[in-house]
């Protein structure tokens, strides 16, 4: 008995690393969908010889932790955190963040022993659905690594316009659950069913866009500045080379990553600021560019300052703020005192921030890992009728992370973004991941990562769009899909009780 629980625990995380092979971007992306929804279905064949909570806590760990590994370089090579406290940080994190995965399965099979499979399986998606949400949202979210992101090129991608990411992931687990039901209990000549339901992971050709015949010119800029020299050595490094690159710059619209001037404003030297700001005074080139900011009332804020756009705003400042390393929580200061990272605290922008407007575009702009909150970003499309974004900016610098998959992930966060909004994106990084993307989630063009490179494009412009998804998650957030999981588990258990009471026997008189 003890070497089977072993065999089937190593099974579980074997299973774990494989979905996360999944959501970093294997074969070019092609296969990804495949990959996650036969890892996740062999993990539920084990779930039903002995569905445990131990069986899906390591599970979801394996999967976390090979999905999110590379926080080893920012935590020990940059943070100094010895490496003993480095892999208990991060296994405590994913560990953590796997009971919400671990606590759905048992939920699930509380709420759904005497339903029908077909029931079975809703109850199933339902609850992991939910616990998905539960680690995008508590204690400030950390949703990377999704499983919905292993879809942006299968066909349930059809989907995210209308239901996003979460709701992509619903219909993946319902399979999953299906598959493994189908292959274990349906009669033989009905286990062809576990093929089509395979089918949905094929990669899908997207639709070409329309030719509008409207397009703006962009240069997306990428320094590839070594994380620890960008605010040391590599300075002035940075600004030479931004400063260059920008006054030589012919297109409409040119992009700087995140904290691309490792200055604050009013520190630069000598006159540079004052020379970049009157390349783009007559307003007939527009720039964004990175730079962290200091106010007196507001305190210090991970910016992006726009130069020729047309009237307000001017600046955008970080909503999402990154717990630990833009932030910290008070109750775990002791923690971050330990690392050598010198931050302070940054303060929140606005949520649902206005575009930047230029030459009839209005474009969002998001930094670094806010594009992984699709529910926040969705408030910029609801918030003016007249300013519906007809691009998404993305500025990054994830050198944080190393030469490392975190580049690919991000890609596949920003592909999705586009797909749940039918909106372009340009992302301009520090170190790689600098693209250009359509409406349809496909990438145009890109840089080779970890290159000094500025990336000159056109991105194809069409008229803002508010998806069904961008509508409801514009006004109410996540809370439909939540009311919607929560319901289907609420029905799991109210229809399992009834069963239960069906089957207890009257004693005799």
């Amino acid at each position: 008995m003890t070497c089977f629980r072993f065999q089937r625990y190593a099974l579980a995380v074997g299973f774990g690393g494989l979905q996360a092979w999944a959501l970093s971007y294997p074969f070019g992306g092609n296969w990804s969908a495949l990959l996650q929804l036969l890892s996740m279905f062999a993990c539920l064949l084990l779930m039903q010889k002995k569905a445990t909570f131990q069986t899906a806590w390591l599970f979801a760990t394996s999967w976390l932790c090979g999905t999110v590994w590379w926080l080893y370089i920012a935590l020990h090579t940059f943070g100094q955190l010895p490496i003993l406290l480095t892999l208990i940080a991060i296994g405590l994190l994913c560990g953590g963040l796997a009971l919400y995965y671990a606590a759905a399965v048992q939920i699930c099979q509380w709420a759904s022993s005497g339903l029908h499979p077909v029931w079975q399986g809703v109850v199933f998606a339902a609850s992991w659905t939910a616990a998905e949400m539960a680690r995008a949202q508590w204690f400030t979210g950390f949703p990377w690594g999704a499983i919905g992101y292993a879809h942006v090129q299968s066909w349930l991608s059809a989907l995210a316009p209308w239901t996003g990411v979460y709701g992509i992931g619903f219909a993946a687990a319902l399979i999953s659950a299906w598959m493994a039901w189908i292959s274990q209990h349906a009669h033989p000549r009905w286990r062809w069913l576990c093929c089509l339901g395979l089918l949905a992971a094929l990669p899908m050709d997207m639709p070409k866009p329309e030719n509008t015949g409207s397009t703006l010119s962009v240069a997306l800029f990428q320094g590839n500045i070594a994380q620890d020299l960008k605010f040391a050595s590599g300075r002035e490094d940075a600004l030479n080379w931004y400063q260059n690159q920008l006054m030589q710059s012919h297109a409409q619209v040119s992009v700087l990553p995140e904290t691309a001037i490792p200055y604050f404003k009013e520190e630069l030297p000598g006159n540079y600021w004052e020379t970049i700001a009157g390349k783009f005074a007559s307003g007939q080139q527009a720039a964004l560019i990175g730079i962290p900011t200091r106010d007196r009332e507001k305190g210090y804020g991970n910016s992006a300052i726009a130069l020729g756009m047309e009237g307000e705003p001017t600046q955008y400042n970080k909503h999402h703020l990154v717990p630990f390393g833009e932030f910290t929580p008070a109750m775990f200061r002791w923690f971050t005192n330990l690392l050598a990272l010198g931050f302070a605290d940054f303060n929140r922008g606005p949520a649902g921030a206005l575009p930047f407007a230029w030459k009839g575009n209005q474009l969002a702009v998001n930094i670094c890992y806010e594009d992984l909150f699709g529910e926040e970003l969705a408030k910029s499309y609801v918030a003016n009728p007249l300013r519906v974004p007809t691009m998404m900016v993305n500025i990054s610098n994830i050198a944080w992370f190393g030469h490392t998959v975190v580049i690919p992930q991000h890609l596949q966060i920003a592909r999705m973004r586009s797909l749940e909004f039918q909106t372009p994106t340009i992302r301009a990084t520090n170190s790689g991941g600098t693209a250009i993307i359509n409406a349809q989630g496909v990438i145009i063009d890109q840089l080779e990562p970890y290159t000094r490179d500025v990336l000159v494009g056109e991105v194809p412009t069409r008229p803002g769009v508010i998806t069904p998804y961008a509508y409801w998650a514009g006004h109410w957030g996540l809370k439909p899909m939540w009311g919607w999981c929560l319901g289907i588990m609420l029905f799991g258990l109210f229809k399992n009780w009834r069963w239960l009471r069906s089957q207890r026997t009257v004693p005799d008189q």
